[in-house]
């Protein structure tokens, strides 16, 4: 067996996260990962603090390295780490390929018959070029292009929600996934953020964060939209907002009414510009994974770019404006490999459906009788309303069926759900549907999709 050891990075993240995620703010350790995982069987890290710790594992941040202690506390470091390693690993048969600096290796080369030190003593910048280089060579020209072609196609069929419709996600852990008004890719709707949830149950309470709640301390994201409306008009509260006003030392220094003012701003643009869709995952290793995975899938993508009208060109932060997402971690981490996008496919749900015991007549009863009792129509029991119809006129001979999406929104007694109709629409078709028009926003009253009905499954 193959072991891939690295070594830890002054970098880190800002909190409690798995090893591979902790120290993804280095490049040099990014780019060690991203080898390792290539060409070992299995990846641990030289953790300072920690010893061996497997890629996976939680860790807190902290603030040491090995540079920090003394020669015989460094030797106790060692023989701590050859502890763990020969509960885990056959040191006098496994092959260990070690990315790390040389007072990480030079007193475990002694136990280790089969190591192999790739990086040698290189310095820092020649180690990032080898490394970029050997993952250049080693990676299949069209593959990055497929994996994001694959996603797209499998997640933009999952079920759209409006802010307005977070209650109605089914679960209560899993990966959202976020659209935004304007942004295509290969004519599919493009994702614009990929995220999660690190405690259990909490998938509807930081969707909340993001669309509902205003506070930006609490989410980055909101914190990213308000930087770039800022930057976009040249507006000097930028600095202020970009704190973290809820602790010191720069609690307290923020202007109220400026705060109320972005917030709403923030509000607004999120509210009316993006939507989301949502995947169930129970564990948390799983999430952070396939979070980690699907970023790095879009973001290393050469034809993954963002719109000349995105508004997070204005954003002041680099890694937004070039990746095209509303991200800054995990843009660097290990794409989904071929199995884990085949289990995602499987996994995910996508545009199966169900067949209905009946075919209800696509009259407005259900859609009233919610109304009259005071309940809410969401997107969800619109495309189910727009599936009913179809199914009616396939069963009725019919090969194709234009539906207009101002003739639903009045045909179903709603008020002011056109966005909700128009993305029912567009969750309702199938390949060989067509858009026959649209508008820039893609939500009017005036949108018609043809759908093709032979040999349609409802």
């Amino acid at each position: 067996m193959k072991i891939a050891l690295i070594s830890c990075s002054k970098l880190k993240t800002d909190r409690p996260c798995p090893a591979r995620e902790l120290y993804a703010p280095s490049r040099l350790f990014s780019l060690s990962y991203q080898y390792a995982r290539r060409n070992a069987d299995k990846v641990y890290i030289l953790s300072a603090k920690y010893g061996l710790v497997e890629e996976s594992d939680v860790i807190a941040p902290y603030d040491l390295t090995l540079a920090d202690l003394p020669e015989h506390r460094q030797r106790d470091w060692v023989n701590y780490v050859l502890t763990q390693m020969g509960e885990r690993f056959d040191l006098e048969r496994d092959t260990f390929l070690i990315l790390a600096g040389r007072r990480y290796y030079q007193h475990l080369l002694p136990r280790l018959p089969h190591a192999i030190l790739p990086l040698g003593n290189l310095p820092i910048g020649e180690r990032i070029a080898f490394l970029q280089q050997q993952l250049a060579d080693s990676a299949p020209c069209d593959n990055a292009a497929s994996r994001c072609l694959r996603l797209h196609q499998h997640l933009t069929a999952l079920p759209r929600y409006t802010w307005e419709e977070i209650d109605e996600v089914p679960f209560r852990n899993g990966i959202y996934l976020v659209f935004e008004e304007g942004e295509t890719y290969r004519e599919m709707p493009r994702i614009v953020r990929v995220g999660t949830h690190t405690s259990t149950d909490r998938l509807r309470q930081r969707l909340k964060d993001h669309f509902v709640r205003e506070n930006h301390n609490g989410s980055i994201f909101r914190k990213n939209i308000g930087k770039a409306l800022l930057n976009q008009t040249g507006d000097p509260y930028l600095p202020t907002w970009s704190l973290d006003t809820s602790r010191f030392p720069y609690k307290g220094m923020e202007d109220p009414h400026r705060e109320r003012e972005v917030e709403q701003a923030v509000s607004r643009y999120l509210r009316t510009h993006m939507t989301f869709s949502a995947f169930e995952v129970e564990t948390q290793e799983q999430r952070l994974r396939l979070e980690e995975g699907i970023i790095a899938s879009l973001h290393q993508t050469e034809d993954f770019q963002a719109s000349s009208a995105w508004l997070g060109r204005f954003s002041p932060e680099k890694e937004i404006r070039e990746s095209g997402m509303w991200l800054k971690q995990g843009l660097d981490g290990i794409p989904l490999d071929d199995e884990e996008l085949e289990a995602l496919e499987c996994k995910v749900p996508g545009t199966t459906r169900t067949k209905p015991a009946t075919v209800p007549a696509p009259t407005l009863s259900r859609a009233n009788q919610a109304a009259q009792a005071g309940q809410k129509v969401g997107t969800a029991e619109i495309v189910r309303y727009i599936l009913r119809t179809l199914a009616q006129h396939q069963a009725e001979g019919e090969t194709s069926c234009m539906l207009i999406s101002g003739e639903i929104h009045k045909t179903m007694g709603l008020k002011n759900k056109m966005p909700s109709v128009c993305n029912a629409m567009y969750q309702a078709m199938d390949p060989g549907d067509v858009v026959v028009q649209t508008t820039p926003s893609g939500k009017s009253s005036t949108i018609q999709i043809c759908y093709q009905l032979a040999g349609r499954s409802f």
